[in-house]
């Protein structure tokens, strides 16, 4: 459906008779109204052409082929209201075969039919406003209860063979009180061994939750203009040709929709409860009945084969596919060909990291490029006379040599792309980026805009679109645009936090290079104005150092320790790096010429003299670790003055 604004938009509701003859019916030159489906036959099979006013008829839904109508040799007449051209002799109007998509017919019911989806679903929608269960319906929409024997008005009663039949069997059946529900009240309450007047308390409680059901059941209807009396069918639309086809095999069979078995089942039974109501003697009221029945079964089974009982199965015992298996479910209409469709200029791929990346640029494989763009990559080959036509343009592109690659890049400059990650759930699931052309078969994205699509690098794949008219590529880059969207417009919180980059900057900063303390001494060469042995007495002399380019950021040195194991003695905490002096064992000992000694541990080493006293303390370390250990010691100070300043408020206040 198209609004006055041009917006293309799916409504889901009732349909009221004059909607639906209006959606089916029209009136051609002469007068006469088609629309109506009326034969059970579908094709020919003699001329494989369409039946007259069948399930296929060309003059109800329009012709197979473009302009052609089903008599080959068309004597145009026009419509001078409509605009509209006509055969003369076989009355089919000469238009697109697309039309065929879209047009529908009806099937004229011969009793009410009550949809199966708002009296047998839960919650059952006939049942709520009847003030009724579904069980206690059930007897007058089958005419089940008409079969009964029983002295009782219900049956006592004639009721009008008219189309308000279903309408006078509710109002007589709920004149009735029915002892089932008073003796499964009775049975509940014996079993649970409730007191009565806790059960009467709970029996108004429901009562009282159920007509509410109901009043927002009857707003609902009123807010909408939807007529209750819709849930009962008097006309049953008839879907195009298009969603349910059919097709002539060469050896001589047939395949087709389970739709059209189930629609042929309709209008057969149809036509037989019609004959039996025109007759001029009154047949036996159980053969209308069962007949009406028998309609209504095979409604049900067209609208949903599920769930009215046992459902009606083809000659190898598979039970047809109804209306509703077509549109539910992850392979239905409206998931696989609505909101999950293909369309042109789309391709998908998995994302990998790309840190180098910018914040609105991804990275676009090659192979992906060339199919997406390659009708712009043609135009720009012939327009730069790189290729004479279309047949050389095509063979360039084939043969991916660097000069397409090239002309790609200059393309790709002029085009912004989407980016979507299914489910899409809130708006930042989609956003606009600028390729880059890479190589390979993954797309790159950079790792900040991945909370957005709440995504992440272990499988997931994301989909490309290329948006063609100017308005979609100024809608994406004026509101689209990764750079754009940092926040999240529900909460309106940043969205895009470096907590994963400050975890890679830690680890790059307290990274030590595997080469050992001493690898400058084996690499004179590669470590020119390098200090050999690194050895610091503070951490500002070796910044210092670092600052000067004399060792690199994982270079392993050792740093005097000064044996700061009581920094904050207000909160009991230390830093005593070296804890495990008496239970470790040393890796090496060397010893000097004056008796003094170095005991070389994993971590550390320490000095002693020559009656074991401790002299000194290095630490083996970095100087991105100990900027790190600086940052944390600040952090711990202030909150040692906060904690020292919240102490001293509370003895004030004391």
């Amino acid at each position: 459906m198209i609004d006055p604004d041009k917006h293309q938009q799916l409504q889901i509701g009732l349909a009221s008779p004059e909607q639906i003859r209006a959606w089916s019916e029209k009136i051609l030159p002469n007068g006469e109204r088609v629309g109506e489906v009326t034969n059970p036959d579908t094709l020919d099979f003699e001329t494989n052409q369409p039946e007259r006013d069948g399930s296929f008829c060309e003059r109800i839904f329009g012709p197979i082929k473009s302009g052609v109508c089903a008599c080959g040799k068309p004597q145009v007449i026009e419509n001078e209201k409509e605009g509209s051209k006509f055969c003369k002799q076989c009355r089919v109007e000469l238009v697109d075969s697309r039309i065929r998509r879209y047009r529908m017919g009806y099937i004229k019911l011969a009793c009410p039919v009550v949809h199966i989806w708002y009296f047998k679903r839960r919650p059952s929608y006939i049942a709520n406003l009847l003030d009724l269960t579904r069980k206690d319906l059930e007897g007058p929409v089958y005419c089940d209860v008409l079969f009964e024997e029983e002295e009782d008005l219900f049956f006592e009663e004639e009721v009008p063979e008219k189309e308000d039949n279903l309408e006078s069997l509710l109002n007589i059946w709920e004149k009735e009180e029915t002892e089932e529900e008073d003796l499964f009240e009775e049975d509940l309450l014996s079993e649970e061994e409730i007191p009565e007047e806790d059960w009467e308390e709970y029996k108004i409680r429901r009562r009282k939750d159920f007509s509410v059901r109901r009043m927002k059941l009857a707003k609902h209807f009123i807010q909408t203009n939807i007529e209750p009396e819709w849930m009962v069918l008097c006309l049953l639309p008839v879907l195009p040709p298009e969603p349910r086809p059919m097709f002539r095999l060469d050896e001589g069979g047939v395949i087709t929709s389970d739709i059209n078995e189930l629609y042929r089942k309709v209008i057969l039974r149809n036509h037989a409860l019609a004959e039996f109501l025109a007759d001029l003697f009154t047949p036996l009221p159980d053969c209308v009945n069962g007949q009406k029945k028998l309609v209504q079964e095979a409604v049900d089974a067209l609208l949903d084969n599920s769930i009215g009982g046992q459902p009606v199965k083809d000659s190898h015992d598979r039970p047809y596919k109804s209306f509703s298996d077509l549109i539910q479910g992850k392979e239905g209409r409206f998931r696989e060909n609505l909101l999950g469709k293909r369309v042109d200029y789309s391709g998908r791929s998995v994302i990998v990291v790309g840190p180098l990346l910018s914040l609105y640029q991804c990275g676009l494989p090659l192979e992906i490029a060339i199919e997406l763009f390659q009708a712009f990559l043609i135009r720009s080959l012939i327009q730069r006379h790189i290729a004479p036509n279309l047949r050389a343009a095509k063979s360039l592109i084939r043969d991916k040599g660097p000069l397409i690659w090239n002309v790609l890049k200059e393309v790709l400059r002029g085009y912004p792309i989407l980016l979507n990650r299914a489910p899409t759930l809130h708006r930042l699931g989609i956003q606009a980026f600028q390729p880059i052309l890479i190589e390979g078969r993954a797309i790159r994205l950079h790792p900040l805009v991945c909370a957005g699509f709440n995504a992440d690098f272990d499988g997931d794949q994301m989909a490309v679109h290329v948006p063609l008219s100017l308005e979609a590529q100024a809608e994406a880059r004026l509101l689209m645009f990764s750079h754009i969207n940092l926040l999240s417009p529900a909460i309106g919180d940043p969205i895009c936090v470096p907590t994963q980059d400050m975890l890679l900057g830690l680890y790059r900063a307290t990274l030590e290079n595997n080469q050992g303390i001493y690898g400058n001494r084996y690499h004179p060469y590669n470590s020119r104005n390098k200090i050999v042995s690194p050895s610091f007495s503070s951490y500002g002399d070796a910044l210092a150092a670092y600052q000067q380019k004399q060792i690199d950021l994982d270079s392993p040195l050792w740093l005097r320790w000064w044996g700061r194991t009581d920094l904050f003695p207000d909160l009991g905490i230390g830093l005593p790096i070296i804890n495990s002096v008496n239970r470790e064992v040393p890796i090496e000992v060397q010893y000097e010429p004056l008796g003094t000694l170095y005991e070389i541990y994993e971590d550390y080493r320490i000095r002693k003299g020559r009656m074991g006293e401790i002299l000194n303390r290095y630490i083996r370390t970095t100087v991105g670790r100990t900027r790190f250990n600086r940052e944390i010691e600040e952090a711990m100070r202030g909150l040692s003055a906060y904690v020292r300043q919240e102490m001293s408020l509370q003895v004030i206040r004391i």
